[in-house]
């Protein structure tokens, strides 16, 4: 009578991968929606259109520090870590400032028992170049390590020049006021003058 009361192990094998199942697709919905909405975490309110200081960080990239007097403050270098994709299943596509790298993977590996398993992964990230580079020049690399890296140079600063500002001479309003004024004085002095001569 107990036999009948207990769950066969075939059973309760099914109820754990079903809800293993389940589990799995409840992560995959959260991880898409996460990745939908990580620009929004990083970046600024619309309208601000700059990243904030972490913006790089938190979109799981790092800038390359520039030495100072060597060739690497010539340029700028943004590295995210892309280890388990190739070249063909990444894309990046650039607007303007604003880069976005898109991956998506798909193994498919046949199980012990005849089944197969599919291991999938997607990804998207955005980020937005600072200023002062020439977005028109950069350029993307997968490096061996599963480090992908996007290049851009730095628009060569103008050197701050002192220069002359000339002055020209114009009828405006402080020549007119200054006029009057002066008109004004020379009538008030007139008028002393002749109240002192008439006593």
């Amino acid at each position: 009578m107990s036999s009948l009361l207990q769950p066969s192990p075939a059973s309760i094998f099914e109820q754990m991968t079903s809800d293993l199942q389940q589990q799995v697709e409840a992560m995959d919905k959260l991880s898409h929606a996460v990745f939908q909405a990580q620009p929004l975490l990083w970046l600024e309110p619309a309208g601000q259109g700059e990243p904030r200081q972490d913006g790089a960080a938190q979109a799981g990239a790092t800038e390359q520090e520039p030495e100072s007097g060597g060739r690497q403050d010539k340029k700028f270098e943004l590295y995210m870590d892309m280890a388990g994709f190739s070249p063909e299943e990444l894309t990046v596509r650039q607007e303007g400032r604003k880069v976005t790298v898109m991956g998506r993977h798909e193994k498919q590996s046949p199980g012990e028992d005849g089944d197969s398993f599919v291991e999938y992964r997607e990804l998207r990230r955005e980020m937005l170049l600072p200023a002062g580079l020439d977005v028109e020049a950069v350029t993307c690399s997968l490096c061996s390590d599963g480090q992908l890296r996007i290049e851009a140079p730095r628009l060569a600063l103008q050197p701050a020049e002192g220069k002359a500002i000339p002055i020209s001479l114009q009828a405006g309003e402080g020549a007119t006021q200054g006029d009057t004024a002066a008109k004004e004085e020379k009538e008030l002095g007139r008028e002393e003058e002749s109240s002192s001569q008439e006593t």
